[in-house]
Order: structure tokens, then C-alpha cells, then sequence
């Protein structure tokens, strides 16, 4: 009875508080055989994530700090009315620097300046550009929605409408359709221009503050 008691007691109680000092050893020995390679391997693969993380972080820091230089650069060129510096200066970027904000928004600017010249062409290959190597879905939205005002302000409407299907950001809901009205009014598909500029004054809320002319487009097919 005394044994069945004691049997009973020890299967509910943690082992290890029956195993003697040498025997912990032992036992923590044999523990550390079965299972350093996986802790090795663990440990090795933190370190080598951690200088990995570090590497990169530091080598985008460089990379950034270089691609501002250049940006700034020119910056100053464009300001100074140097076409031939400020072409070599953006072309640094698009070649070495293209998955910068840097390299981004200088195509976003030669292809305004290229639209100031009426050089079509040119300008849409800078907001192509833009649409091909940008990360950030915002100027991919802005490339966007400039290219089809592009095709727009040259009678290239089912361009300008093809080029709205994909959505890079829905915060520019409003924009999109607003700038799709004015491909289908230029089309003279005057029912889906009203559809299009009334779904735009239904993404933006404040459509007769921040957007009077989106208005005026909808109240002047309404009226029509």
C-alpha cells in the first residue's frame, strides 16, 4: 500500500526532482548532443538576418543619400535653365538610382516640361517610366492619371479610358473618374461622361469646394 501511494504521488510530480546532481547532468548532456545542431543552425540564422537587415538597411541609406545629391543637382540645373545638365543629371538617376522617390519624380518633371513643349512623345515615355519602376502606388496613380489627360488632350480617348482600367490607388477614386468623364466626353459618349462625373462627386464628398469645375461638367450634361 505504502508503494501504490508512492507510485501514485511521483507520476504526477516533475522527474527531474528525483534525479541527483550528476544525474541532471547527464541528462542536460545528452539534451545539448540531441539538439545543438538545431540551436547552431538557429542561432547562425538570426545573426546572418540581423547583419542581412543591417546591410541593407545601411546600403539603402547610401543609396538614398547619393540619388538626393543627384536629384539636387538637378534641381539646380532645371533652375538655372541648363537642359543639357539637367538631361545627364536625370539620366544618373534612371540609370543608377530608378527605385528612388528621386528618380520618380524627375520623370514626373521632364515629362511636365515636356508637355510645356508640346513634345508628346517624350512625355509619355517619362510617365511610362514611372508606371514601370515605382513602388509606391500613388505616383503610379498620378503617372496614371496624367497619361490619360495626355491621350486626352490629343484625341486619343479609348487610350485615355484603356490606360484608367487598373487602379493603382483608390484614394484617387474621384480623380480617375473624373479624368474617365472627360475621355468619354471627348468620345461624345455623353451618358457615360454624366455616369463617370457623377460617381466622381460621389467619391469626393466636398466635390463643390475642393473640385467646382467637376460641378460644372456634371450640372452642364444634367442640363443637356
Amino acid at each position: 500500500m505504502y508503494d501504490g501511494a508512492r507510485k501514485s504521488g511521483i507520476e504526477g510530480e516533475d522527474l527531474s526532482d528525483y534525479l541527483t546532481e550528476q544525474e541532471q547532468i547527464e541528462l542536460l548532456k545528452n539534451w545539448i548532443k540531441q539538439y545543438s545542431l538545431v540551436i547552431l543552425a538557429g542561432v547562425v540564422i538570426a545573426v546572418l538576418a540581423m547583419t542581412g537587415w543591417r546591410y541593407w538597411q545601411q546600403r539603402q541609406a547610401t543609396l538614398y543619400s547619393h540619388a538626393s545629391a543627384v536629384y539636387d543637382e538637378m534641381l539646380t540645373a532645371r533652375a538655372q535653365n541648363e537642359p543639357a545638365t539637367t538631361t545627364i543629371q536625370t539620366q544618373k538617376l534612371f540609370t543608377h538610382y530608378p527605385t528612388t522617390t528621386y528618380a520618380q519624380f524627375a520623370a514626373l518633371m521632364m515629362a511636365r516640361d515636356a508637355i510645356i513643349k508640346r513634345n508628346y512623345p517624350e512625355a509619355e515615355k517619362h510617365l511610362r517610366w514611372v508606371l514601370d519602376h515605382s513602388r509606391i502606388a500613388s505616383l503610379r496613380q498620378i503617372a496614371r492619371l496624367r497619361l490619360a489627360r495626355l491621350y486626352i488632350a490629343q484625341h486619343q480617348s479609348n487610350k485615355a479610358i484603356d490606360i484608367l482600367l487598373k487602379v493603382d490607388d483608390k484614394n484617387f477614386n474621384g480623380l480617375i473618374n473624373e479624368v474617365r468623364g472627360d475621355a468619354f466626353l471627348e468620345a461624345n459618349n455623353t451618358t457615360m461622361a454624366r455616369e463617370a462625373y457623377q460617381q466622381a462627386l460621389t467619391d469626393l464628398p466636398d466635390a463643390e469646394t475642393i473640385r467646382p469645375l467637376l460641378q460644372m461638367k456634371f450640372d452642364n450634361l444634367a442640363s443637356a
